[in-house]
């Protein structure tokens, strides 16, 4: 499965680039082609040194998004319309996971949605309509994923009205070890998860905690 990362040579998209491209074909993109090539180039040099065989390489967003059954918007929310309204003709059919958080900081992290309501509605609102939204990701801490040694115990919350592609996310959260997917029902209950990112942020700062992610738990 080809997998595009969209404005992926920041950390969280190297960090998905790092754990998936032992099982998925990923493709960096980033507004330069030369930029996602070096990008890939590096991140290949690195999971080799571990020993690690993956596929990866670098092109333009265009491009990644055309090449791609599976995209992940890896941009920040104040990037999302350069990558959904301004190249809406680069999608058709394909499954488009947003892990993207719109929030402000001032002496604390806010959640500050869009007029849609969640950023995954802006994305839903900017492309195709056989286009199938999955939101989800966005309280995994992108440097953890980084660290491909690392094992991350958390839970993925995942929001979609397509259950084929909640089930296609679902299996790409397994390959990242010890991550916990979780139906977290429809796409219009996307802002309670986005939300939960501001949170984590502000205990993780009060608190002198790091890298806090979420896990649920049930009584015995």
């Amino acid at each position: 499965m080809r997998v595009a990362l969209v404005g992926g040579t920041g950390d969280i998209g190297n960090g998905f680039a790092v754990r998936w491209a032992p099982h998925y074909d990923v493709i960096i993109g980033s507004r330069k082609a030369e930029r996602a090539q070096e990008s890939a180039a590096e991140l290949s040099r690195y999971m080799r040194s571990l020993g690690i065989d993956a596929m990866m390489h670098g092109t333009d967003n265009a491009n990644a998004i055309m090449d791609a059954e599976v995209v992940v918007l890896c941009v920040p929310p104040e990037s999302l319309g350069m990558v959904t309204f301004d190249l809406k003709d680069c999608y058709s059919n394909q499954i488009v996971i947003s892990p993207v958080v719109p929030m402000a900081r001032t002496n604390h992290f806010e959640y500050r949605p869009p007029p849609e309501g969640c950023a995954a509605f802006f994305v839903k609102r900017a492309l195709p309509e056989s286009v199938r939204i999955v939101s989800a990701f966005h309280t995994i801490p992108a440097r953890s994923l980084m660290d491909v040694e690392k094992i991350l115990r958390f839970d993925v919350p995942i929001c979609g009205d397509d259950k084929a592609a909640k089930d296609v996310v679902a299996e790409m959260c397994r390959k990242i070890r010890d991550l916990r997917p979780l139906d977290a029902g429809p796409l219009s209950v996307s802002h309670q998860v986005e939300g939960l990112t501001p949170l984590l942020l502000n205990i993780a700062r009060l608190n002198k905690m790091r890298r806090v992610g979420i896990q649920f738990v049930q009584e015995e």
